[in-house]
């Protein structure tokens, strides 16, 4: 029994890590070259704490895919209110929050999110904040 636990438990980390999103600055400039529309863009900040958890990223109710560590997706905002929604499905979401953005698209620029855990170990919570687009080249640049 202790073995089948260890191997539920390990399987359940690999199969956590990666998600469906990009990994590299050079990925975003190609994804938005063939695009004029305002995009979200949301990026996962790496951490330990949930590191081999996966964030289902929603927008407007379409679900945009799923991000690991350091990874990030972009969508196509609508005119006027945009909700913005991240939450971590399955049996590794139990009891943690699944946060809301409500945002408006006001004139025709990207908007750039950053998503992760915050307050540590014994207590996590996902956040949403919103960060400048410096900020997201800087860390996706990495």
């Amino acid at each position: 029994m202790r073995n089948f636990l260890l191997i539920l438990f390990t399987s359940l980390i690999i199969s956590g890590c990666t998600g469906t999103g990009l990994t590299t600055y050079g990925d975003y400039v190609r994804a938005t070259k063939i695009t004029e529309n305002s995009d979200v863009v949301v990026y996962r900040q790496p951490g330990f704490v949930g590191g081999g958890t996966i964030f289902t990223i929603t927008l407007n109710g379409a679900e945009l895919g799923t991000i690991g560590n350091d990874e990030f997706l972009i969508g196509e905002m609508q005119e006027g209110r945009n909700i913005l929604n991240v939450e971590v499905k399955g049996i590794q979401g139990f009891g943690l929050n699944k946060p809301t953005k409500t945002f408006e698209k006001t004139i025709e620029k990207n908007i750039y999110f950053k998503v992760g855990y915050s307050g540590g170990a014994n207590a996590p919570t996902i956040f949403i904040q919103e960060i400048s687009p410096q900020e997201f080249r800087r860390r996706a640049a990495n």
